[in-house]
């Protein structure tokens, strides 16, 4: 769709005096678009020794929506068991004795993480999204760095990434991420993740074309539903039904070749709220 890309006559708000909030590597060249969405600002009435004092505060959450056309699967060894299915089995010395079967493959793809930010130019927290599952970091601004605080899993009962402590930034300002190759997870390390425990599944992400994604941004106020692009109000699913299902699908496990695609941007849950 044409309207995933911004326009190149559209001008990109400043955002904090002009700060650079965020960049991303990816593992390879690929057609993720990019796009911030702000949830707006607040006051409070504060008081000091005594003395009535309306202070405005500023709160905030950016969230960098990023969308790939196809999310591809991952491979595993399964043995065939006729009636009850395909199980996972491990491999002999990196040899399948089974059948190479993949799964999890589904048309669109949002990925995002988010930043908060209370009374300053940097941010408080980040959070980073993976799948299923995400983690929360705090902002070091005497480091430069964010540092791990806990992580969440918002679908599934084997999900449970193994997240790195530090991530670091570019000139200080900048979250460097990694985009997994083929399945897109974000992650705050180059190198191999577990983020399912059984069946052990891995995505792989590392030092590739860097994409300076502050570049290309288009700054959306989520209050203003009218000046939103459809497929940014869109509250249905993106892509394909699932497909080619185990048959403990019917028991609510989400194992398919081909599973739903994701929901859209409305009807996904807010990792901070002002």
């Amino acid at each position: 769709m044409s309207n995933r890309t911004p326009r190149k006559d559209q001008s990109v708000p400043t955002l904090l005096r002009n700060n650079e909030l965020l960049a991303e590597q990816r593992p390879e060249i690929g057609t993720g678009d990019l796009t911030a969405q702000m949830a707006a600002t607040g006051s409070r009435f504060d008081t000091t020794r005594g003395e009535n004092r309306c202070r405005r505060k500023v709160h905030f959450h950016v969230t960098y929506w990023m969308f790939y056309p196809f999310s591809e699967g991952k491979t595993i060894c399964v043995l065939d068991l006729g009636f009850f299915g395909s199980w996972p089995i491990p491999t002999m010395g990196g040899v399948c004795i089974g059948t190479l079967k993949e799964y999890g493959s589904h048309i669109g793809d949002w990925e995002h993480m988010s930043l908060y930010f209370k009374d300053k130019e940097h941010p408080l927290t980040m959070y980073v999204s993976a799948h299923d599952a995400g983690a929360f970091y705090r902002y070091d601004p005497q480091n430069g760095t964010f540092v791990y605080e806990s992580q969440e899993t918002r679908k599934g009962l084997f999900q449970k990434p193994t997240f790195p402590e530090k991530v670091y930034t570019a000139g200080d300002s900048h979250p460097i991420l990694f985009s997994a190759r083929g399945s897109h997870g974000l992650w705050t390390a180059p190198g191999k993740h577990k983020f399912v425990r059984m069946p052990r599944l891995y995505d792989e992400s590392g030092f590739g074309t860097a994409w300076p994604t502050w570049k290309r941004l288009e700054l959306l106020l989520e209050e203003d539903n009218e000046a939103l692009p459809g497929w940014m109000t869109f509250k249905g699913k993106w892509g394909n039904p699932s497909s080619n299902c185990h048959p403990l699908a019917k028991l609510g496990f989400n194992i398919c070749e081909f599973v739903d695609g994701p929901t859209g941007i409305p009807m996904k849950k807010f990792n901070f709220r002002c």
